[in-house]
């Protein structure tokens, strides 16, 4: 068992060696050894010797076999000549000048007679450096006007058929690889045998430096046997290409062929997705559209637009437009628009608007407007808006408003509102609006918190550290506001306790009070209530005050029936010190309690008011109205 065991192990080894080396990005021993019979160099001389020994003799030097049947090639043709390091398929051009075809099966080379196409011209040939004669891999070939190309293989060797231009002009090819000089050569269209393409490398240190720190890992892919006829010429082809129309089913499989990443369109259509350099006026995909380079004009996909450059005019996608340059224009997804550059568009988003940078334009989204940058226009979101920077104009959420900067507009949030720089505008929500440094406008929300305001605040809870408008809500906490605490006794009550809050403008209240000679007794007599106020500049030492209260009246530790207390009160306040005030003045009553309710307390004990109104109303609700007076002293 122990020596199976390890036999298992020894096994699995030798497999996973075998998986590595198989998968290896450099050839291995044996990889070389499979060169391509036509490719095999060989040096050789003949002198007057017959055609088929000439060809017996290249066969054993190349270790295969030739292949042909009689009437092939003329066996009475005597051959001298002299070949140093010449590929084998160089030989038979030289032999044959493109009268014949060959083919290889495993160890033979098949000959036949070639088939002379009426309407198309057979181009190959070997692409080699002008200076070194060495065989260049990767070099695009191609014809600007067939949009037919080819690159060369490994042994710089390509072929393609062209089609045949009208009278028998010449087809002239364009060559260009990385680093080398474009080159133009004319073609007959009636060329036989291989071409012998020379051109000149421009790399100088300076460049390759550059280019082997900013570019290698670019050209990773392009640099193995993996790279696509495409991925080459859109790295070697530095000529922009362009088109009226094109058509393709997908990606490099259409009317443009291997060239469709080099080409501009004015019009493109795709069956099911297509790959353009540009376009310039329409274009239309089944799934997707992608564009490598700029977008003007109006695109549509079922799925997808991509742009990798500028996008300048109308974009609609089922899913999403993505767009990585400059966007302006109309963008409408079903599902999200991303920008990853600057944009000045009107975007629809079913689901997310994404800008990764600064962003001008009506955003409108069904979840979210998310802006890494400034948002300059309205943003609408069925749940939120999201600015890392400023943001001006309008934001509109569901559930929230988040500005990372500062605001010039308006923030309206169906929960939370939230501005961390200067807000000029106003905040409206339903929840909380929080401005945790200046604001210049309104807020408007359940809770309220800035630092600086200029302006005003609407809500149940205000904060803030200085305001010059009015904070209006039941509660009002302005750090450098109006804040009192009041001991004071008026007629019925002579001990009375209130706290007041906001400014002097506008003013919260809060109010409690005891009646002392019930203290004694089981059921004290006390009140509790809420108002508002203000308290206007009179000079510089006395306020105007105009309070507006309503207290409970409690019997003991229960509220039975309404007692209620309502006073407006008139009267003044003289700051005597930095936070010491006296405050004085008269007040209007009215008492209302429920006139079927006998159990309510006498609250007349020692001081019986001149009841100067008294009603009772067809709701059972009685009112007695008098006038008093209050006397207080206030602290802070």
């Amino acid at each position: 068992m122990k020596l199976c065991w390890r036999a298992r192990v020894v096994k699995l080894l030798r497999i996973l060696f075998l998986l590595f080396i198989s998968f290896s990005p450099y050839p291995s021993q044996g990889e070389e050894s499979r060169t391509p019979l036509l490719e095999k160099v060989i040096t050789v001389q003949f002198n007057q010797e017959s055609l088929p020994a000439a060809l017996k003799r290249i066969a054993t030097l190349g270790n295969f076999t030739f292949s042909y049947s009689s009437g092939t090639i003329d066996v009475d043709r005597r051959v001298t000549a002299d070949f140093k390091s010449k590929s084998v398929r160089e030989i038979l051009d030289y032999f044959f000048a493109g009268s014949l075809e060959y083919k290889e099966r495993k160890k033979h080379i098949i000959l036949t007679k070639a088939q002379r196409a009426s309407k198309e011209t057979n181009v190959s040939g070997y692409v080699v450096d002008e200076s070194t004669g060495q065989r260049l891999r990767n070099v695009s070939v191609y014809d600007p006007v067939s949009m037919t190309s080819a690159i060369t293989d490994e042994y710089g060797y390509f072929q393609m058929s062209i089609p045949k231009p009208p009278s028998h002009e010449e087809i002239k090819l364009s060559v260009n690889r990385l680093n080398y000089s474009d080159t133009t050569i004319a073609v007959s269209a009636n060329k036989r045998g291989l071409l012998d393409i020379r051109i000149k490398n421009t790399t100088n240190k300076l460049g390759a430096a550059a280019d082997s720190v900013g570019k290698k890992m670019q050209r990773f892919w392009i640099a193995t046997k993996r790279a696509t006829v495409s991925a080459v010429n859109m790295e070697n082809i530095n000529d922009t290409l362009y088109r009226d129309f094109q058509f393709s089913i997908l990606p490099f499989v259409g009317s443009n062929g291997e060239l469709s990443g080099n080409v501009i369109n004015d019009f493109s259509v795709n069956l099911f997705g297509g790959y353009s350099l540009g376009v310039q006026k329409f274009e239309m995909g089944g799934f997707f559209n992608a564009v490598r380079g700029d977008l003007e004009g109006v695109q549509l996909a079922g799925w997808l637009n991509g742009v990798a450059g500028k996008t300048r005019g109308a974009q609609i996608a089922g899913l999403a437009n993505v767009n990585r340059g400059y966007t302006s224009g109309l963008q409408i997804a079903g599902l999200t628009n991303f920008y990853w550059d600057e944009s000045n568009a009107v975007a629809t988003g079913g689901l997310v608007n994404y800008m990764h940078r600064d962003s001008r334009g009506v955003k409108i989204a069904g979840l979210a407007n998310v802006t890494i940058g400034t948002l300059q226009g309205p943003a609408i979101a069925g749940l939120f808006n999201f600015s890392e920077d400023d943001s001006y104009y309008a934001n509109l959420a569901g559930l929230m408003n988040f500005t990372g900067g500062g605001i010039d507009g308006v923030q309206i949030g169906g929960l939370v509102n939230y501005v961390n720089d200067t807000i000029q505008g106003t905040q409206i929500s339903l929840g909380l609006n929080l401005a945790p440094q200046r604001m210049y406008g309104a807020q408007i929300g359940l809770i309220n918190y800035a630092n600086k305001i200029k302006g005003s605040q609407v809500g149940f809870l205000n904060i803030a550290d200085s305001i010059s408008g009015v904070p209006v809500g039941f509660l009002s906490l302005v750090n450098h506001g109006y804040h009192k605490i009041e001991v004071s006794m008026d007629e019925i009550f002579y001990t009375n306790l209130a706290f007041r809050t906001g400014v002097h403008k506008f003013y919260n209240i809060f109010t409690a009070g005891a009646k002392p000679d019930t203290f004694e007794e089981n059921e004290t007599i006390w009140t509790f209530g809420y108002g508002l106020g203000t308290a206007p500049r009179l000079s510089r030492k006395f306020f105007l005050n105009v309070d507006l209260t309503a207290n409970q009246v409690v019997k003991g530790n229960s509220i039975e029936e309404i007692n209620l207390i309502n006073k407006l009160y008139l009267g003044i306040e003289f700051q005597a010190a930095r936070k010491f005030a006296i405050a004085i003045g008269a007040t209007l009553n009215g008492q209302v309690t429920d006139a079927t309710y006998e159990g309510y307390p006498d609250i007349f004990t020692g001081y019986k008011p001149n009841i100067i109104y008294e009603n009772t109303y067809s709701n059972d609700i009685n009112l007695k109205m008098w006038w008093g007076g209050k006397i207080g002293l206030r602290f802070l």
